[in-house]
């Protein structure tokens, strides 16, 4: 799929350069977008599916080892969300809004999923949650046996904040019109999840420092992240009749940085140190049609897809405090997302 994706978005933007090219010689540029005789609010709703989905979390060194020689305790894991069995299409219900001025554009959009996973553990899972019960006492930690069922169900939210500045644009005679941006976005996900193993079935002492792990049980919490981006993109847009439009659009961000997990809303016991590769890019193609002076109509697909690698280290403290604090694995994490989406809505 990211191949497809690929080769979409490198389509996409051959074709820009091509109407650009053709037209150059018989148009002109001018400040800011061209918004004569343009509606500039759009409201509509949004559907389709997740897919492509994976992710990788892998435990590496720990800091401890590099002070003492008692390796003892619990070993690297390494988890995967196709493991864990999210390895299919998953159904979501959206809206999105956009205001187009004449140097900025913003467009807002939300979606709302609940995949769920179900599967027997071919090992020992061992998972940090928020809160896990057992004989009416509260826990953070819970283990799936081997060979235990398990079912799993997330609530998750996407929250997607874009902002394109747009310096200029162009018009040729034929009123095609190509307009390149700034791309400046915000991405949010958030998810309220549920790891049901059956009945609870005791509790088990596990790594070193020893945690208290609940067999079995019912595991709750909520996870989520934001991530700033930040590249180009543009559209082309051409008319089809009297009365209707067709819109090309791409774009292309990235996010490299040093921080900390707090940083990006990411919740840890202890803050981390956060060295992040994050790409996305994304391509949509919109139709429009004027209903009257006042309205128009315009429907459309949209897909994305996002891609991540993060580094995730314990911060540099004094021998003193890595032997105090005892902390776990540092990781490296990866991740990959892509979204179709089909759209209605009203400009106005």
């Amino acid at each position: 799929m990211r191949t497809i994706g690929s080769r979409a978005l490198a389509g996409l933007a051959f074709g820009v350069l091509i109407s650009f090219h053709t037209s150059v010689v018989s148009g002109q540029w001018q400040k800011g977008r061209d918004l004569e005789d343009r509606k500039t609010w759009t409201v509509g709703i949004t559907a389709g599916s997740i897919f492509d989905l994976d992710g990788e979390v892998q435990e590496t060194e720990r800091p401890l080892f590099e002070f003492t020689d008692d390796h003892s305790g619990a070993p690297p894991e390494d988890y995967s969300w196709d493991e864990l069995g999210f390895d299919d299409n998953y159904f979501v219900l959206g809206i999105y809004a956009e205001k187009m001025w004449r140097y900025v554009t913003v467009h807002a959009n939300a979606f709302y999923g609940n995949p769920s996973v179900s599967g027997t553990a071919d090992r020992h899972y061992f998972i940090g949650v928020e809160k896990v019960t057992f004989e009416g006492e509260d826990y953070e930690h819970m283990m799936i046996p081997e060979g235990q069922e398990y079912r799993g169900d997330i609530r998750a939210g996407k929250l997607e904040l874009r902002t394109m500045i747009t310096p200029v644009s162009y018009r040729t005679r034929r009123n095609i019109e190509f307009t390149p941006w700034i791309h400046i976005s915000l991405f949010g996900f958030l998810g309220d999840y549920e790891i049901d193993a059956g009945p609870a079935q005791g509790v088990r002492q596990y790594e070193r420092p020893p945690r208290d792990y609940v067999i079995g049980g019912k595991g709750t919490g909520t996870t989520g992240i934001i991530v700033p981006e930040f590249g180009l993109g543009g559209e082309v847009r051409f008319p089809t009749g009297a009365s209707s439009h067709i819109s090309l659009q791409a774009f292309y961000a990235l996010l490299k940085v040093s921080g900390r997990t707090g940083d990006f809303g990411v919740t840890s016991r202890r803050e981390k140190a956060l060295d992040v590769d994050y790409h996305t890019f994304g391509v949509r193609g919109e139709f429009e049609y004027e209903v009257s002076d006042r309205l128009g109509l315009v429907a459309g697909v949209e897909f994305t897809h996002r891609t991540g690698d993060a580094e995730v280290r314990a911060k540099s403290r004094p021998e003193d405090e890595i032997l105090e604090l005892r902390e776990k694995f540092d990781k490296d994490v990866s991740f990959q997302l892509s979204t179709l989406i089909g759209f209605l809505g009203l400009r106005f």
